[in-house]
């Protein structure tokens, strides 16, 4: 097990207090990855990656046909974020990475941060105390899928012109080299608002959810107007006619 676990530090580097490498909780989330991938790794890191799906799928259920208290479901979340983290150690530990992996945990990242934003809604407008106007909240709940359309969009179609161009490469991320240390601070925000949400003793719920909506919001909108200016800006003097085939 001391060897596993040396050998899976040595593939995954652990980074809590440092904005370049990660945010914060997504440090948080892969150290517990880490701790808990040996004993998931035998498993195919798809599985896993279900695993996550099946956990976010599972507080959305909750909180809606059984009466469980917020702070419980919240726990299904946490889980699927780990889990989320988990997948990726676990197939570099055994060598299996592929884009079908990378596609799949993607595309359940979105499912569970959507059915997070449901069930919190859905908290809000039973409790009656939802600061903004309803259309704020939907608004915020049908942008989270659009902005990654626009960035996988923008990162597809950089890859596709530098294929048919030999000129000067356009990278297919800059977020990071945009928003920078904004883009962390952002999750960690979103984050540590779903964190305090575990203590409903201790904090007002409410206010806190509508900081996560907030930040969610932002987050979604910031991405979206940059990758349409990046688009613009990299892309606009792109001939695609030696690569069209429509």
């Amino acid at each position: 097990m001391i060897k596993l676990y040396k050998s899976l530090i040595n593939k995954n580097k652990i980074f809590l207090f440092d904005y370049r490498k990660n945010s914060f909780f997504e440090g948080i989330y892969r150290l517990i990855g880490l701790i808990i991938s040996p004993f998931l790794i035998k498993l195919n890191p798809n599985v896993i990656s279900a695993l996550s799906l099946l956990s976010g799928l599972t507080g959305l259920v909750f909180s809606n046909f059984f009466n469980i208290n917020l702070d419980i479901i919240i726990y299904f979340f946490f889980i699927s974020f780990i889990f989320d983290f988990t997948d990726g150690l676990v197939a570099r530990h055994q060598k299996t990475t592929s884009f079908h992996g990378r596609f799949i945990d993607g595309l359940f990242d979105i499912l569970v941060v959507g059915f997070l934003h449901i069930v919190l809604i859905q908290y809000l407008f039973h409790s009656g105390n939802n600061v903004f106007d309803k259309i704020f909240y939907y608004l915020t709940l049908l942008i989270l899928p659009i902005q990654h359309l626009i960035l996988d969009r923008f990162s597809a179609l950089a890859r596709w012109r530098n294929e048919a161009h030999k000129s000067k490469k356009v990278k297919p991320y800059y977020r990071d080299s945009y928003l920078k240390y904004l883009t962390p601070l952002m999750i960690d925000l979103q984050h540590f608002s779903i964190f305090l949400l575990l203590f409903p003793n201790l904090f007002k719920v409410n206010f806190f959810i509508e900081i996560y909506f907030i930040f969610s919001f932002l987050s979604s909108i910031l991405t979206i107007v940059l990758y349409i200016f990046l688009s613009h800006k990299y892309l606009s003097n792109s001939s695609n006619r030696l690569d069209n085939k429509e």
